[in-house]
């Protein structure tokens, strides 16, 4: 799957993707679809390393993939990702539906490469549940991202959401078993 989500956001950039853009698109796909399924999307192990999430085996994956699947073109400071010579069509890559429209909401949300939309897709990362929860180790650490936070987060404001519903409920019975209109 991963290869494939790599090829995915290639090719909706049309190359116009950094590598750094590349790696926070893999960790958002990989934390909604944890935060809604339980799931990761790729088998990838993320790590707080040098500021941000991390993956150790990104490298070599991509490596695996330069001048096939993709192309790896550094300018100037910034590495590029973009299609390869032997890249799939994107409607062959396999991917469900409900998938794409996921991936197509970051890719929308955070693509481009000026460097104020840059800025808004690190800040938003770097603000995820993960990311504030080891937000004060030393940026040499590597410290294991525990996806499952975002999950948390989302099931503890679901029950209160449920709880004040409940509460609700309750004080439009009471109200009206005296008589009175409804409580809002």
């Amino acid at each position: 799957m991963l290869n494939r989500l790599i090829e995915y956001f290639v090719h909706k950039t049309k190359g116009h993707l950094t590598k750094t853009q590349l790696v926070k698109f893999l960790y958002l796909a990989d934390l909604y679809a944890v935060k809604w399924t339980e799931k990761q999307l790729t088998e990838l192990n993320w790590c707080y390393y040098q500021f941000g999430p991390w993956p150790e085996d990104i490298d070599s994956t991509l490596e695996r993939m330069n001048n096939r699947e993709i192309t790896i073109e550094q300018q100037s400071e910034t590495i590029f990702i973009k299609p390869g010579p032997k890249a799939k069509n994107i409607d062959h890559l396999e991917i469900p539906l409900s998938l794409k429209l996921i991936l197509d909401k970051i890719g929308r949300e955070w693509a481009g490469t000026g460097q104020q939309r840059r800025q808004q897709l690190l800040d938003y990362v770097y603000n995820t549940a993960p990311m504030l929860e080891v937000k004060d180790c030393q940026p040499e650490e590597k410290v294991q991202l525990n996806l499952h936070k975002e999950r948390e987060i989302l099931i503890k404001e679901l029950d209160e959401y449920s709880d004040r519903a409940k509460n609700q409920k309750r004080l439009n019975l009471l109200y009206q078993s005296s008589g009175s209109r409804s409580y809002q």
